[in-house]
Formats: C-alpha cells, sequence, structure tokens
C-alpha cells in the first residue's frame, strides 16, 4: 500500500549544498539520527562509511530539509552525467549509479528524517530538484519501503513516475515474544521437519549443533572473511561470479563496516557449527531493534543432498536475535522460497525512478523502445 497524502506541502525549506568536511557532517547525521530513528541504511555506520569507500566526494551533495526552521531530514545526493556532460544527468539518492559499487543493494533507504516528516520531507525534496535544480533527467530513489510512498503528492507533480516493486519477507519477533513463543515451532510443518532433520543428522555425524556471535573486531572479520570464501564458492559454482563480493571498494566497504560496528548496532558476523565443524555464517545488520538479514556463506560441503543448511541456519539465527530482544527480523527483498518458508509476514520494497516531463524524456522514451527496453 502506497502512502496517499495531501496537498504538495509549503512550509518546508529544502536546501542542496556540497558535503561539509566529514567531523562536520558526522555531528549533523548523528544527531538528527537520535531523533529520527530510520533503518540501518540510513544511519551513519552505514552512510559515512558508503562516503568514506565507495562514493567520491565530487559526486555527492547534502540534502538538508528544514521544517520552521528545524532540520527534519537529510539525504546524500550524487549527480551522475551523460555523453561527457552534455546530456542531462541523474540524480540518485544513497547511490553512485555504478552497477558494480551500487552492489551493495541499499534497501530501506530513504531520507533520514524525523516521525511524521517522511511524506512530505520527500515530496519537498523533489519540488525543489524540479523547480532549482535544472540540469537533470531523473531522480532514482532506490529501496524505498513501499508503504511510505506518498503516490498521490508524487504524481501531482511534473514527472513521469516509474516504479519497479518486490516482496519482502520478514519475521515479527515483538508478537513471538509477546505470545511467550520460540520461533521454529511458528513454521510451517514442513519446514520444521527438514530443520529438525538437517540438525539430527549434523549432530549425529559431527556433533552438538551451536551459533555463534562474533563479539570483538577481530573476530567479526574473520567469521567475514570465511563467510565470504563460502559465498564465492557457491557462485563461482552456479554461474562463475563471485556474487555480492567481487569489487575490491566493495569488501573494504564491508569491513571498514565491520570495524565500526558493536554488539548492539551495525554488522554482526554469526557462524552455526556442528561439534568443530562450520556449517555456516551469517551477515546480519542490526538498528533500533531491527535485525536485517544481509548474507550468508553455507559450507554446502559439509551437507548431504537432502540436508538444508541454510534453514537451519536460518532458524538458529532468527531465535538468537528473538532471545536477545530484537522486535524484528528482516529477509529482505526478493521471494526466494526460503524467505516465504522462513517469514510469515510479508511488506514490498520499491525502487522508484522520477523523470522530468519535457523532450529529453520523450527522447529517451523513444530510444528505449527503439533498443527494445521498457520505459
Amino acid at each position: 500500500m502506497h502512502l496517499e497524502a495531501g496537498p504538495l506541502p509549503r512550509d518546508y525549506q529544502v536546501t542542496l549544498a556540497p558535503l561539509p568536511a566529514n567531523d562536520v557532517l558526522r555531528e549533523r547525521w548523528l544527531a538528527l539520527q537520535a531523533r529520527a530513528g530510520g533503518s540501518a541504511f540510513v544511519s551513519w555506520q552505514w552512510i559515512g562509511t558508503w562516503l568514506e569507500t565507495i562514493c567520491p566526494r565530487r559526486l555527492a551533495r547534502l540534502l538538508s530539509v528544514h521544517h520552521d526552521g528545524r532540520l527534519v531530514a537529510m539525504g546524500i545526493i550524487t549527480r551522475r552525467g551523460r555523453l561527457f556532460g552534455l546530456a542531462p544527468a541523474s540524480l540518485r539518492l544513497h547511490e553512485t549509479g555504478s552497477r558494480e559499487l551500487d552492489s551493495l543493494t541499499i534497501e530501506y533507504n530513504g531520507l533520514l528524517c524525523e516521525t511524521g516528516h517522511h511524506e512530505h520531507a520527500l515530496v519537498a525534496v523533489v519540488s525543489h530538484l524540479l523547480e532549482h535544480e535544472r540540469h537533470w533527467l531523473t531522480i532514482a530513489l532506490p529501496g524505498l519501503d513501499a508503504a511510505g510512498i506518498p503516490m498521490a503528492s508524487l504524481r501531482a507533480l511534473p514527472v513521469e513516475i516509474r516504479l519497479l516493486s518486490r516482496p519482502t519477507h520478514y519475521v515479527d519477533l515483538a508478537a513471538l515474544s509477546a505470545a511467550g513463543q520460540q520461533y521454529l515451532p511458528s513454521l510451517g510443518s514442513k519446514t520444521r521437519a527438514s530443520v529438525r532433520r538437517t540438525q539430527r543428522r549434523f549432530e549425529q555425524s559431527l556433533g552438538p549443533v551451536t551459533l555463534e556471535t562474533a563479539d570483538s573486531p577481530a573476530q567479526r572479520l574473520a567469521f567475514f572473511r570465511a563467510l565470504v570464501v563460502q559465498h564465492r564458492r557457491y557462485w563461482q559454482r552456479k554461474n562463475g561470479t563471485d556474487g555480492a563480493f567481487g569489487n575490491p571498494r566493495v569488501l573494504r566497504f564491508h569491513e571498514q563496516l565491520l570495524l565500526q560496528s558493536d554488539s548492539s548496532s551495525g554488522a554482526q558476523l554469526s557462524r552455526l557449527s556442528a561439534g568443530e565443524v562450520p556449517i555456516g555464517y551469517a551477515y546480519s545488520i542490526v538498528s533500533n531493534g531491527t535485525a536485517y538479514f544481509y548474507q550468508s556463506g553455507i559450507c554446502y560441503d559439509a551437507a548431504t543432498f537432502h540436508d538444508s543448511p541454510g534453514l537451519l541456519l536460518l532458524s538458529h539465527l532468527i531465535q538468537q536475535q528473538l532471545d536477545d530482544g530484537m522486535t524484528r527480523f528482516e529477509l529482505m527483498a526478493g521471494d526466494s522460497p526460503y524467505k516465504r518458508r522462513m517469514g510469515a509476514q510479508a511488506g514490498s520494497m520499491a525502487w522508484v525512478s522520477l523523470d522530468r516531463i519535457g523532450t529529453a524524456a520523450r527522447l529517451r522514451r523513444i530510444w528505449w523502445r527503439l533498443k527494445g527496453k521498457r520505459a
């Protein structure tokens, strides 16, 4: 469901300016974050690391939104030109426009925003860019929670909207906790049986199954590097690529994020073992009571054909997050069978493109049709 916001906001002031010094930006971002909440992907841990390792500062500008003189929203807009700067540029929220570097795949994206201002602040930003930033053709807003997009207000602006939606699956840990229920019994009978059968086989052949979460920067880094080895091994066998960890700058981003995290926020690395043998590694990002399941590396060589080590890993990880007092476990965008089996609740995420109405947009649509692309 998309929010149907009211009239266009007139009492919001938007500025788009060069990035200030990093320590100034950090202080400003953290001050707003303390009263804004938001997902892990708009936290300073993520955004600050992204600016340091991925996003060239020359491409980035700081969006600030004030309401009645109070700072209520911030974001980082990048600008990427076309045809050596001769064609209109594209603007992106918290992405660079590079396919390789954007393989970080930001989700639950958006402005860092105080509660109650999300919809109006976003519309105010688009209105400002239309009126005051002339030389652009497209604004890309990747990985937004579809339930929070003010479609009615966006449709009132002189833009054409393209939207790609993907389902999301999650576990309502708060509801399980309130009911005094463990995670595994909440699953369907076939999934429960598969998890229990896999655990029994591992314990019979290798020893007790245990989950360990790294509790120091050095251990997080060691678990991450072991995860990358297994992740790459799987994708090399599947399609000859390194999966999510093929780019050195992307690897550097994750390693830097790990070093800036602690046990209560940021990146968490966990290892599931049977006896002394690793079964798999999980990479989660924790923020404001939500654990986001980001990536995994499964040691398939330790499993038999009929085992489900990935489901076993997830079941232990989700139970651990429930025990730790988390309120929600996000399986992120996508409709893979394992996500449907492990996440009882469902939502939707959207990748939104706003095209400025005019001759350039019409020419691009014609070009896409000639190339066989869909507008």
